[in-house]
């Protein structure tokens, strides 16, 4: 769960750091590379979730 969090802050730090470079510079590459990493934060995210509920659903049945 620890390297979870981790992953999650560097992700997060990354997205705030693109989209403050999008602001400050006005470059449209800084706001489509935040946008990436949100769709395959979030896509991985859903990968991990599923792993997760059919583990349960595993160890329960």
């Amino acid at each position: 769960m620890v390297l979870l969090r981790l992953i999650a802050f560097a992700v997060l730090l990354a997205i705030g750091v693109s989209l403050l470079a999008y602001v400050v510079k006005r470059e449209r590459k800084y706001l489509d590379f935040a946008f990436r990493l949100i769709k395959y934060t979030l896509l991985l995210l859903s990968i991990f979730g599923i792993f997760y509920v059919v583990e349960r659903l595993i160890l329960v049945a």
